[in-house]
């Protein structure tokens, strides 16, 4: 595959930092460990199979010799495949001891990078190149790659065979000696190779001291040699085990499974290495074959006459040529042989793959500097001489004539200098002279001879020189239009509030959802009694006032939250007119959401006449009643029908937030005097006699001066009064109050007890008393059984109920008789019931069952009154008894339970139960919308008296996660130029929000984030847009991938409900998983298509909290591989598209359909 998605859980991502740290300090470690002599190579300390090595080193126990080796005379060899040596000699002389083997159990990553998948590839790559090397001195013509059963590997070549004389220095045979001793190999001097890939004796040496099994198998000089190994140790001699006729070196291993973690080899990745070496390498046959399991054994084979110019011919599958020929040269340049081939197709991506002595580089080095300078050169010199360049035109850049070039160049250099341990760049100065003379020779010989191909060839360039050009004074533009706005941000950008990239994040969502919503001069209803405007709350939030709306909680009752970040979220968008039914209007975008009645959004543009809306109703105080001051704000509590003063709401805040406590006071002050300005901090908690000192102080100076006193006096003595006073305590509602205020002191133990302790001091003093109230109690008793209807009205109940089921009496008694004598049964049944039915379990059961009876009956008799224009019970009853549902309660029962039995209440409940849509307008204005956030609840309450959602954007943490939306699909980058692509504002919000600027300008430095999170619906559309927007970053901001910025984020795609247990799965094994451990068949299973069906808790907690979010980073594995799937996925051939398709169907998973 081309891109490479890991699965990465938070908290590895959070250790990316110390790991960096451990790897730099491991480097520095290695660095100092490996430091020798001060005249040695540092090149050869640190990797001593790269570079240039003249000098030796010998230890011994007792001293360190330092043997230098004179330079020999450079030669000109015609030919690198020809002998290198008198008479191809290769013997044990040759071979140079310079270290052990213990550091490399020790560090392996040292050796071979890592001990991943990446690592344990790698000590196949050694024994590969090592027969590679063989082929390149002209030796080896035929190589083996076999993987056997239980992940062995065996590598074989026909090249001259690892000698197995006696070495004189370690007294050991040249085998042993090469396989066991770290740093020996024919490579460090000598003329047994000119040039050379692999370690060779260091390679392998290595290998075998990761391996728990190795055997060498040497035929040479007519004898076959074996010697079996145990992690870098020799299980014995070498010996002679037969005759042959043939030569080579057959080496056989198994991976240590104490230093690899996991050994699973990947096929594609060995044909793709094998292959690239068999391209290098012209003349050399390679043949895999996978034996691991039986019955699926495979083969392949790979033989290339064609060199470097058959490589260009495969990387450019699927892509249309611009040029018939392909251009190649192979020849010999001061010592140093070159080979170069490329050919433009009508892609405008760039790919060059760059070789020293058949190691690949892919950042390049001085032999692909060589090879562009020369590229520039003669097809600028060429377009000049032919005209198509005029004295007035400018050159073609580099760029320019690299847009749609597919290259590959490869050197074989003697003493390769690589800059780095991973040998990711030639550094050798004379590779750059060599390779630019020998393309800049054989390129102009090339466009003289085929002036068709010249032609083209210039022809894309003058295309991709005008596309530049454009795309500058596009890019202008864009920086020009910067500069007058500020630099400002995008409007519908959410940034975060942190400035540090490395902790910053930037979400990109999909859809406009993400932003909202209303004009700027629609009011928010306050808390501190005020309605003000979108405008007037960032002017306030920008001078540090805080703001509190009306908010409803989980629970469905209204309370109230802090407002944060008001602020413009579009500009010049297009938006609609809704008329209430109360004739107030809204005006907002067609998209934004507004809260049903039953707690659930829909967007305004999908709202009709019939859908009922969460409403919002405020009302000042009056005395009368329960209420016993006047001029203070209430508002109507949904989940009751119930008024509550907004004071309660403030305070049961400050409780929530532990600003103070309930132990503080029982009394609620408003500090400020104003009784209208609700703000949590407007409010405090005094005791009752603090509370009333409090206002006495105050009172002195007000009602109690002698004038007022005297006239209160007078006014209580008058008939009036009295009559009032009467009146008010004889009304049902004060006997309702009184009553409810009684029970609820007798529910306090210690004045139960002294009540009933002084009600038996008077009983027990009292004999006249005892007498009548006995007589009295055995009066009402006798009186109720004396009336034969009640008498008989019990004993019909019984009778009717076993007339119906006379052999349930018989059966019911024996079933419950025998039952009940299990004494296990008996205990379980009783612990369960005291568990169960606490106090607490009583009080919320009652309350969530009077809830749903209440909004049950309010729904309905709501209905019956808009369709006959008033509250009719008879009409109510008969649609209960339709309906047929027992939680439809009586209308008297209703209105008893809930209204005291006040039909006035329960008149009003029923009239301000809801708000609807009268009509809704489209406009043709378009304006500046506005949103606010609010956290937890996200939701709040329009002066116009209706709820709706703020924006999701809330669904985050402010300080360090940013959130772009992204309006539908983004522009297909890959069949677009970088001037179209900068005229998409979608994707000029998103190089804004980035901050890199792009093409030439882009600098990975000024990264506004350190994590860029592709989060999008898991359906089709969603997946195109996500498949979009990598092309984007592949094509355009190729380096921000590789720095591993990138992910893609993991939303659930199921939620997995069992009463209050509530999971959440990412695939259908975990779905199945789920479903098994709650072993319950009343599963309610909820399948995810899009983000916008989880509510904001549900996103933070599944999808962006870092605590238990699942990320997929995205990583560049194969250059080339990326480009052509890209090219299949995105370009414009319809056939290559289609064929990829078909064979990846079968590997689908989760299909949205």
């Amino acid at each position: 595959m081309k891109i490479k998605i890991k699965d990465t859980e938070e908290k590895e991502i959070k250790k990316e930092k110390a790991v960096k740290v451990a790897k730099e300090a491991k480097k520095a470690e290695k660095t100092a460990a490996v430091k020798v002599a001060e005249k040695t190579e540092k090149k050869a300390k640190v990797k001593p199979w790269e570079g240039k090595v003249r000098e030796v080193i010998s230890e011994t126990k007792d001293e360190r010799k330092t043997e230098l080796k004179p330079e020999k005379p450079k030669e000109n060899p015609e030919d690198f495949t020809k002998k290198t040596s008198k008479n191809g000699e290769y013997t044990a002389k040759d071979i140079y001891v310079l270290k052990g083997l213990e550091p490399v159990r020790k560090r392996p990553g040292m050796y071979i990078g890592s001990t991943g998948l990446d690592g344990l590839h790698h000590l196949i790559w050694e024994v590969v190149d090592n027969s590679i090397d063989e082929s390149m001195a002209g030796y080896a013509k035929n190589i083996e790659v076999v993987m056997m059963a239980n992940n062995r590997v065996r590598i074989s070549d026909d090249g001259r065979g690892i000698p197995v004389e006696k070495h004189k220095d370690t007294g050991k045979s040249a085998l042993e000696t090469v396989m066991t001793t770290l740093h020996a190999g024919g490579k460090f001097g000598g003329d047994a190779y000119k040039v050379s890939g692999g370690l060779h004796g260091v390679g392998v040496s290595v290998v075998c001291a990761l391996s728990i099994y190795m055997e060498a198998e040497v035929e040479r000089d007519g004898g076959k040699y074996a010697q079996e190994y145990f992690r870098g140790n020799p299980k014995g001699n070498v010996k002679k085990v037969g005759e042959s006729k043939r030569t080579g070196t057959t080496i056989t291993f198994d991976a240590d499974p104490q230093v690899f973690p996991k050994i699973e080899y990947d096929t594609k990745k060995i044909l793709s290495h094998l292959r690239q070496q068999c391209y290098l390498t012209k003349g050399v046959r390679i043949i895999f074959r996978d034996e691991r399991e039986k019955g699926k054994e495979s083969v392949y084979g790979f033989y290339f006459e064609g060199g470097v110019g058959s490589f260009v011919k495969y990387l450019i599958l699927g892509n249309t040529p611009r040029h018939s020929n392909i251009f190649s040269v192979a020849t010999t340049k001061d010592d140093i042989f070159v080979e170069a081939a490329f050919q433009y197709t009508q892609e405008m991506e760039c790919t060059e793959q760059s070789f020293a002595n058949n190691i690949y580089t892919p950042e390049g080095g001085t032999h692909i500097s060589g090879f562009r300078t020369a590229l520039t050169r003669c097809l600028n010199a060429y377009a000049r001489r032919e005209g198509f360049l005029k004295e007035k035109d400018e050159n073609f850049t580099g760029d320019d004539v690299r847009e749609g070039l597919t290259a590959v160049v490869s050197v074989k250099i003697r003493n390769p200098q690589f800059e780095g341990q991973t040998k990711a760049k030639l550094g050798n100065p004379e590779a750059r002279p060599a390779v630019e003379d020998a393309v800049a020779e054989a390129l102009t010989d090339y466009l003289e001879r085929n002036p068709t191909d010249a032609r083209a060839i210039i022809e894309n360039c003058i295309l991709a020189t005008k596309a530049r050009l454009a795309a500058k004074a596009a890019r202008a533009t864009v920086l020009r239009k910067g500069i007058l706005e500020g630099l400002a941000l995008p409007g519908k950008l959410a940034d975060c509030l942190s400035k540090d990239p490395e902790e910053s994040e930037l979400y990109i969502v999909e859809g406009d959802s993400a932003g909202g919503c209303f004009s700027g001069e629609t009011k928010v209803s306050l808390a501190d009694g005020r309605n003000i405007s979108f405008i007037d709350l960032i002017k306030e939030y920008k001078q540090g006032k805080k703001n509190y709306c009306y908010t409803l909680k989980t629970d469905g009752s209204v309370g109230i939250e802090l407002i944060e970040n008001p602020k413009i979220t579009k500009k010049n968008v297009e938006v609609i007119k809704i008329i209430l039914d109360n004739d107030e209007e809204i005006i907002c975008t067609p998209d934004h959401k507004f809260m049903l009645r039953d707690g659930s959004y829909k967007e305004v543009k999908d709202l009709t006449q019939k859908d009922s809306l969460m409403p919002l109703y405020r009302k000042l105080s009056k005395k009368g009643g329960r209420i016993t001051i006047d001029g203070y704000e209430m508002v109507l509590n949904p989940v009751n029908s119930r008024w509550i003063f907004t004071h309660m709401l403030a305070d049961f805040y400050n409780l929530e937030k532990s600003i103070y406590s309930q132990s503080d006071g029982s009394h609620k002050h408003h500090i400020d005097f104003n009784k209208l300005n609700n703000n949590p901090e407007n409010i405090r908690r005094m005791t009752p006699e603090g509370h009333m000192d409090y206002h006495r102080n105050l009172l002195k100076f007000t009602l109690h001066t002698d004038v007022n006193k005297e006239k209160a006096r007078q006014a209580h003595l008058t008939k009036e009064y009295r009559e009032k006073i009467r009146a008010i305590m004889s009304t049902p509602e004060m006997k309702a109050m009184l009553s409810t205020r009684a029970k609820k002191q007798w529910e306090n133990e210690e004045y139960k007890e002294y009540m009933i302790a002084k009600f038996l001091e008077f009983y027990n003093s009292n004999p006249e008393y005892r007498e009548k109230n006995n007589e009295l109690l055995n009066k009402v008793q006798r009186e109720y059984w004396s009336d034969e209807k009640n008498r008989e009205k019990q004993s019909e109940r019984v009778k009717n109920f076993f007339g119906k089921n006379p052999e349930l009496k018989e059966v019911l008694s024996v079933m419950a008789q025998k039952q009940w004598q299990d004494e296990n049964l008996l205990q379980w049944r009783s612990e369960e019931t005291k568990k169960q039915w606490t106090p607490d379990f009583r009080t919320k059961r009652k309350i969530a069952y009077n809830q749903t009876y209440l909004n049950k009956f309010l729904a309905l008799m709501k209905s019956v009154s808009e369709k006959v224009g008033k509250i009719d019970r008879e009409i109510y009853q008969k649609e209960r008894l339709k309906i047929n549902d027992k939680s439809l309660l009586k209308y008297e029962t209703i209105k008893n339970r809930f209204f005291a039995g006040s039909e006035q209440k329960l008149q009003e409940a029923v009239f301000l139960y809801n708000h609807k849509i009268k009509e809704v307008i489209k406009l043709s204005e378009r304006i500046d919308v506005y949103d606010i956030e609010v956290p937890n609840t996200h939701n709040f309450a329009l002066a116009s008296g209706v709820f709706v959602h703020n924006s999701s954007k809330m669904a985050r943490d402010r300080r360090f996660q940013a959130i772009l939306p992204l309006r539908g699909k983004i522009l297909n980058v890959e069949r677009a130029r970088l001037d179209k692509m900068l005229a998409s504002k979608e994707i000029k919000s998103l190089i804004i929000a980035l901050g890199t600027a792009v093409g030439e300008d882009f600098n990975l430095e000024n990264l506004r984030y350190h994590r860029i999170i592709i989060m999008t619906d898991a359906d089709v559309d969603g997946s195109h847009i996500r498949t979009l927007l990598l092309t984007l970053f592949y094509r355009y901001f190729k380096p921000i991938v590789e720095a591993g910025y990138i992910y893609i984020a993991q939303p659930p795609l199921y939620k997995i409900q069992s009463g209050k247990s509530v999971k959440y799965a990412y695939n259908e094994e975990q779905r199945e998983k789920i479903a098994k451990e709650l072993g319950k068949t009343s599963l309610n299973i909820q399948r995810y298509k899009g983000l916008g069906e989880m509510n904001a808790e549900e996103l933070w907690d599944t999808t962006m909290n870092p605590e238990n979010r699942l990320l997929l980073k995205v990583e560049i594995e194969e250059a080339h591989l990326a480009d052509k799937t890209f090219d299949i996925l995105m370009g414009e051939e319809v056939e290559p598209r289609k064929k990829f398709i078909q064979t990846h169907a079968k590997s689908v998973k989760n299909l949205d359909i």
